[in-house]
């Protein structure tokens, strides 16, 4: 699971990395997968995994390996996957927070988790994960830009919960007790603000319950 924000911004000068090309995504390998029209239909075929922000507002399709590519955008399909990752489409862009872009699942269940991933200084460039260790990802940045990650929980498929909102930030108790407040002895723990159930314990607190409804 991808922690909160993503701390490292690395300068590909300090690693010795060659330039990526603005097509890099052409050169790719085609991964089998399938799209979810907005009408529900799920079609299976090949996709082409663009670069984390890339993935967020458009999606190559292949219906075979032949085939001509189709480019589908958040507002012409419910959801994606390549390979082993879950893409859906939600509202969460714009200064309004309506504007849908594909998200990346990360948890699945009664609550799932999406990230969304942002450019802090500008939305240039182009980035590429290095490593992965526990909760940290360090990603290169190639114009020196630092990428940090959101996590957006809709609960049931209609409930949303913007951890980067500042009512949660500072709120966190009362809002994050009310959202699972149909699991009330959760609820208790995250209002007395017991330890691993703070802001902090995102993850610990919705696998919990999910379990709990999952018996």
């Amino acid at each position: 699971m991808k922690h909160l924000v993503l701390v490292f911004a690395v300068l590909i000068s300090s690693l010795g990395f060659s330039q990526i090309d603005d097509n890099w995504e052409d050169a790719s390998e085609k991964l089998p997968g399938y799209v979810i029209t907005n009408k529900g239909e799920k079609i299976e075929g090949y996709l082409k995994r663009f670069l984390k922000i890339k993935s967020q507002r458009k999606v190559k399709f292949f219906k075979t390996l032949d085939d001509k590519p189709i480019v589908y955008g958040p507002k012409d399909l419910k959801a994606y996957k390549i390979e082993n990752d879950h893409y859906e489409s939600h509202a969460y862009e714009g200064l309004s927070r309506k504007t849908k872009v594909f998200l990346l699942r990360t948890v699945e269940g009664k609550i799932n988790l999406f990230d969304y991933y942002i450019r802090v200084e500008d939305d240039k460039g182009a980035e590429m994960t290095l490593s992965k260790k526990g909760n940290t990802e360090v990603s290169l940045d190639f114009d020196g830009t630092k990428v940090q990650t959101e996590i957006l929980a809709v609960k049931d498929g209609k409930k949303y919960l913007k951890f980067a909102s500042s009512k949660l930030i500072f709120s966190f108790k009362g809002v994050m007790s009310k959202y699972v407040s149909d699991y009330p002895e959760l609820a208790k723990k995250i209002k007395n603000k017991e330890k691993g159930y703070k802001i902090m314990g995102i993850l610990k607190i919705v696998n919990e319950y999910n379990e709990h409804f999952t018996h």
